[in-house]
């Protein structure tokens, strides 16, 4: 078949070959034409398989990809390469004895007759017979058939290779195009359009980056990132676009683009280092847009490994966008620092609503406010969405949760965001599972687990879709099929150290063993779930998740002693969420007060409801004063500062007790002086280390490590940290010696 279209396209009669053989035609388009209908566009119609210009540029390109010196097309050889190296002859003599270049003319060498067939004047060039040229046109076009029948051509082609095929197909497809560069480019983007419409994200990446509209194409990376991360050419594109990109915003942007790649690859090493990438541009160019823009995409990496870690990445992404140009105004600031901005917002609203702390609420109606005063994209509106969303959910307000959404899912759908879809069917998963609509609930999580079943879709997604689905079940009572998922969510989240989902697959874990424990009384059931709260506990550090390490440690009771069916997740009191373990015990003595106690047990509660009250005023003063020292602010907060301190000094006597306390106690080590400016260093600044100590009590560092050892010794200081960061505070007051 390929000798007779090579003959039919030297005696030109190509159309008449594929019109007699259509059957044959066709079975032969589907196995090749695909890589050409990919970046063709629709310059051969709908159906290119009966065209025979299209068959002329696939030809062409194959015939190219046998070229020794790896070039493009069939013209641009060297005269050495026609007369003396024989590793070009199997192409020249096929491509010229089939019609598609002609002979040139080499007068020195030999002089062919006007009408002379291309295989004598190559025989008279070469010096050699019909008989070795024919032997070389055979050669030619079973490398040829090679190439076509093989991996290149037959769409198999991956990486760097199919980058290459598609080069030697988009040179022939110029010669039909415009010659105009202008006209040219905007072919190329009326063709990227139709992909993007179409939803095709390789075929418009491909124009895009033909078109040179690189903005264009770092947008389509965002936007078919499922699809892009699953498909083995898009690195070999990227590092095409990377040799294109000058200007330190354009790679600032494909570096974030390659984080989300490598973010739906489940490859956090590469997503993290690509982002680290884009954070070097940003701070080599002091760009406070771009900072605020990469810190809370850092933010987002670590929201469900360490959020709070997370959440000082999203504060630095609002301080850098406040210096980005947002006034008080934000009518007045510019569009892409209100887009970021909300952005941050809503990533930093959603931490707070996944510890169920109500100042989430105040967070959202800001970035409500922005979206009020501007023309937000699509994109942060579906994010706003389905941040609130969320946010009712855990209020207890199913129907407004559905609906923020439902719109989401709406706006996402439209944008052909895939990734952002399959995150939102995992949340309608988890809103159907608490309406008790269970087979909805597993309807939506059924839809993201079979989409992880063909591509590579981000762990995160996956692992919480399995909690979801293991939700749904649990709450109808299975418990073997709950406990199935909850195994595989643990499974996922540990292998992409996704530590908070690590935590909640172990708690939901532990409640579905002791519910199952409850219903068949079997002890192992009672053991494995004791494990998992362990292990739960594990997971969130003493001070990290206070809610849920209270939620843990209650499970056993609750499930195996008296029960409420109060949701984990439902949102706590503010000052609950704020101060949890100090609200905690004004809760746990203020209960203790409301029966009739002993005078002592009395005065007790009430001192102990005293303290905790002074903790969190000295937690909130210690906020206050950090802000205030970062930002410069100290005159004009002075007054505020001494007004307190005067406040603290008449209702509070623990600096003088502590005073009297060091005086009595430390004049053996230093002269009061120096202890005394040493301690009001520790009341007024927190903290201290050995330099400061030595500067201070005029000594040296090996005589100041002396000293802070005997202070510590005598439980007059703390020591926090190891190592360079040692630091050394006063003891909490709970914790004092006494005089």
């Amino acid at each position: 078949m390929l000798a007779a279209a090579l003959a039919a396209h030297r005696a030109g009669t190509l159309d008449e070959l594929l019109r007699s053989r259509p059957l044959l035609t066709r079975w032969f388009a589907r196995r090749l034409m695909p890589p050409l209908q990919a970046i063709a566009g629709d310059l051969f119609g709908a159906d290119p398989a009966l065209q025979p210009a299209a068959w002329t540029v696939l030809l062409r390109a194959a015939l190219a990809a046998l070229r020794p010196d790896g070039a493009s097309g069939l013209t641009r050889i060297a005269e050495h390469d026609w007369l003396q190296r024989t590793a070009w002859r199997p192409l020249l003599a096929l491509m010229c004895h089939a019609g598609f270049v002609a002979v040139p003319a080499f007068p020195a060498r030999y002089r062919a007759r006007a009408d002379e067939p291309a295989v004598e004047q190559l025989c008279g060039l070469w010096g050699v017979g019909a008989s070795t040229f024919y032997r070389h046109a055979d050669r030619g076009r079973r490398r040829l058939s090679d190439v076509l029948f093989g991996p290149l051509f037959g769409h198999v082609a991956h990486g760097d290779a199919a980058l290459a095929r598609d080069l030697h197909l988009q040179h022939e497809l110029d010669a039909l195009l415009p010659s105009d560069p202008a006209a040219r480019t905007a072919w190329h983007a009326r063709q990227a359009t139709a992909a993007l419409a179409a939803h095709e994200g390789r075929a418009a990446l491909w124009h895009l980056l033909c078109a040179g509209d690189m903005a264009g194409f770092i947008a389509c990376l965002r936007r078919f990132r499922v699809e892009l991360a699953n498909d083995p050419d898009t690195d070999a594109l990227l590092q095409r676009c990377a040799a294109r990109l000058p200007l330190p915003r354009e790679r600032f942007e494909l570096g974030l683009a390659r984080a989300a790649l490598a973010g739906v690859r489940g490859d956090e090493a590469a997503e993290r280092a690509a982002c680290e990438a884009a954070l070097r541009i940003a701070a080599a160019v002091d760009d406070p847009l771009m900072l605020g823009i990469v810190y809370g995409v850092l933010g987002k990496i670590d929201e469900a490994r360490d959020p709070d870690k997370a959440f000082a990445c999203y504060q630095e992404s609002a301080d850098f966008l406040r210096r980005a140009g947002l006034p008080d105004d934000p009518s007045q600031a510019p569009p892409e620092v209100v887009e970021a901005t909300v952005a941050t917002l809503v990533k930093l609203g959603w931490l707070y609503v996944l510890r169920n702390d109500p100042r989430s609420k105040a967070v959202l109606d800001r970035a409500e406010a922005l979206r009020e005063v501007g023309t937000l994209s699509a994109e942060r509106v579906a994010m706003l969405e389905q941040a609130w969303g969320e946010y009712w959910r855990r209020a207890g307000e199913l129907p407004r949760a559905l609906e923020h959404k439902h719109r989401a899912l709406q706006v996402y759908e439209r944008l052909g965001d895939r990734q952002a879809v399959l995150k939102t069917w995992g949340n309608l998963a988890l809103l159907y599972g608490d309406a008790k609509d269970f087979a909805r609930a597993i309807d939506y999580s059924q839809r993201v687990l079979e989409m992880a079943s063909r591509v590579a879709i981000e762990p995160e997604t996956v692992a919480a879709t399995h909690l979801n689905a293991g939700a749904a079940y649990f709450w109808q009572g299975k418990y073997d099929a709950a406990i199935e998922h909850y195994a595989q969510a643990l499974e996922v989240a540990q292998g992409a150290a996704l530590r908070v989902l690590v935590g909640r697959a172990h708690y939901n874990l532990a409640e579905a063993f002791y519910k199952r424990f409850q219903a068949g009384d079997d002890p192992v059931d009672e053991r494995l779930g004791d494990a998992h709260i362990g292990a739960a506990l594990a997971c969130w550090p003493e001070g990290a998740d206070p809610g849920a390490v209270e939620a843990t440690r209650r499970l056993k009771r609750e499930i195996l002693g008296p029960r409420d069916e109060a949701f984990v997740d439902r949102m706590m009191p503010v000052e609950l969420a704020a101060h949890f373990d100090e609200m905690a015990s004004v809760q746990r003595h203020r209960a203790a007060l409301a029966v009739p106690l002993q005078p002592l047990q009395q005065v007790e509660a009430q001192l102990a409801i005293a303290r905790a009250y002074a903790v969190i005023a000295a937690k909130e003063r210690e906020a206050a004063v950090a802000l205030i020292e970062r930002h410069g602010l100290g005159a004009r907060f002075a007054p505020a500062l001494d007004e307190l301190r005067a406040r603290y000094e008449r209702q509070l006597s623990r600096e003088q007790r502590v005073i009297a306390l060091w005086r009595g106690t430390t004049t053996d080590l230093v002269a009061w002086s120096s202890g005394e400016a040493l301690l009001q260093q520790l009341l007024a600044g927190g903290t201290v280390n050995k330099s400061g100590y030595a500067a201070l009590c005029g000594v040296g560092l090996a005589t100041a490590s002396k000293h802070l050892g005997v202070l510590m010794g005598r439980g007059l200081l703390v020591q926090l940290g190891k190592g360079p960061s040692t630091r050394y505070r006063l003891p909490a007051e709970a914790d004092e010696p006494t005089a």
